[in-house]
């Protein structure tokens, strides 16, 4: 009975130890997979096709009531309320439709950027967390070799108290990486619509390609294309030059011997006014790719500058592993402290979390430059 009672003990603290160690179980997802729960949890991107719907009903309402042709018939005034007004109407509710379908398109782009973000986040708290805890054995190790110098009377009391403190603190401040982890999950968690558990592993998908093997120019185009702030200066442009062509040619159809001095200058002012208008329109267009041009150009140094990030720190990491093998060798003929030695390993730990924290810095960089293009057709043969 006694064995038994025994075995049975045996058993229950065996599951116990189990439960304990065992890694929390996770549930794996490809980014893809999460991408599509991210947008079936987004009341935004839901809601786009409603704002999609009445920018086409507003559309069709606006041609419904236009003239079916442009008369140039009549006073300045008539031409321009009877005939150019519904005439750019119809214009800029159908720009307004398609730039509901460009903004659904650049919504989900932006949740599926956020979601790289998040997933990275998750992973850089992770690290975060990892370097805390060496720290932290470090730290504790400082605490007690302190311990011992001031028992031995090797340091003075106000020179231990300082140090104590200072340890003291700094563990202390290492709680705050379990909370930005603990943060991490809850954003990827709620961008998913799913309970907040770190039980969750999303994979993502290799988006660096070298900058040399891509159609830039392409690329380019393809970003400009989907930039709805450009879109809509665009619009606004072609709207202006629509209407400005619209006076001028019924500017020119008067015959000015029976206009009187009043009705010319008015005639004129309308002329001039939506001249200007296109003028402005033209110019913030011009303005707004000439912008567009240098955030590309920065974006693309962007990249270079982490690539180069990453090639110093792989030989970092090579010169780290060099002298890890060193301190092994004086470790074993024991003329270092494992502490030493251990300090030796872990250098090599922080530069590797330091790499993959650049590389996914990368894999972000790279998603938002290939955001709007199809890859198949700017990767160069």
């Amino acid at each position: 009975m006694m064995k038994l009672k025994i075995l049975n003990y045996i058993l229950i603290l065996s599951l116990l130890l189990s439960t304990t160690v065992s890694a929390e179980p996770k549930f794996r997802y490809s980014f893809e997979e999460a991408l599509e729960m991210a947008l079936e949890n987004s009341l935004e991107y839901e809601s786009k096709a409603n704002t999609i719907k009445k920018a086409y009903d507003a559309f069709d309402a606006a041609q419904s009531s236009a003239p079916k042709e442009v008369k140039f018939t009549g006073s300045m005034k008539k031409f321009i309320s009877s005939q150019v007004d519904p005439a750019i109407k119809v214009e800029e509710t159908y720009n307004n439709y398609q730039q509901a379908l460009l903004d659904r398109n650049n919504t989900k782009v932006t949740i599926a950027l956020n979601l790289r973000s998040a997933v990275i986040a998750v992973e850089n708290a992770e690290m975060d967390l990892e370097e805390a805890n060496l720290n932290k054995k470090i730290w504790e190790e400082e605490l007690k070799q302190l311990e011992l110098k001031f028992d031995k009377n090797l340091i003075t009391k106000p020179e231990y108290e300082n140090k104590k403190t200072d340890l003291e603190n700094k563990l202390k401040d290492l709680d705050k990486y379990q909370d930005n982890l603990d943060e991490a999950y809850y954003k990827l968690n709620a961008l998913l619509g799913r309970q907040n558990q770190k039980d969750i592993a999303i994979t993502l998908d290799d988006t660096v390609v070298p900058l040399e093997k891509l159609d830039l120019d392409q690329i380019k185009k393809d970003m400009i294309n989907r930039d709805l702030s450009i879109a809509q200066k665009k619009n606004e442009r072609f709207v202006k030059k629509y209407y400005f062509d619209l006076i001028d040619l019924r500017y020119s159809k008067y015959t000015q011997d029976s206009l009187t001095d009043s009705m010319l200058d008015d005639i004129w002012e309308m002329y001039e006014e939506a001249k200007k208008d296109f003028e402005t329109a033209d110019m913030n267009y011009e303005k707004a790719l000439e912008n567009f041009d240098k955030e590309f150009d920065d974006m693309l140094e962007d990249i270079k500058d982490t690539m180069e990030q990453i090639n110093e720190i792989k030989q970092d990491i090579s010169e780290e592993e060099r002298n890890a093998e060193i301190s092994k060798l004086k470790y074993e003929a024991r003329m270092i402290t494992r502490s030493q030695y251990n300090s030796s390993l872990n250098r090599i730990t922080l530069l590797k979390n330091d790499l993959r924290a650049a590389e996914l810095q990368l894999n972000l960089k790279y998603a938002k430059l290939l955001a709007y293009s199809d890859l198949s057709k700017v990767v160069k043969e």
